[in-house]
């Protein structure tokens, strides 16, 4: 059965770090990674939105990303993996029409 639900890359931008917790925004940039990939969606028409979250339990492994509903888990994700990500997003997701405008929900204030 085809899955219709849309398509989210959660990004975890937690910026809680110390010196016994490693986390994916505070020292890891995860909100610079995840505003680079929300600029590819939206530049390759990608039917994807980022989503910020705080926290996806992978915080020794991040900085961390899933597809969600019910992706494989991206860990360790680098500014050198961004564009094999927007390469299986669009696969995955396939891109917008011209009919079709930006979903820009995944973008904040600062971010």
């Amino acid at each position: 059965m085809k899955d219709d639900r849309p398509k989210r890359l959660l990004v975890c931008v937690n910026p809680i770090s110390g010196p016994n917790k490693p986390c994916c925004g505070g020292d890891r940039n995860s909100e610079k990674l995840a505003n680079a990939l929300q600029a590819g969606l939206v530049e390759r028409r990608i039917d994807c939105r980022v989503e910020r979250i705080h926290c996806l339990n992978k915080c020794l492994q991040g900085p961390a990303m899933r597809i969600a509903p019910g992706g494989d888990f991206m860990l360790g994700v680098s500014e050198t993996d961004i564009p094999v990500i927007l390469d299986d997003l669009e696969a995955l997701c396939g891109t917008k029409t011209d009919e079709e405008t930006p979903d820009f929900s995944g973008f904040y204030p600062g971010g």
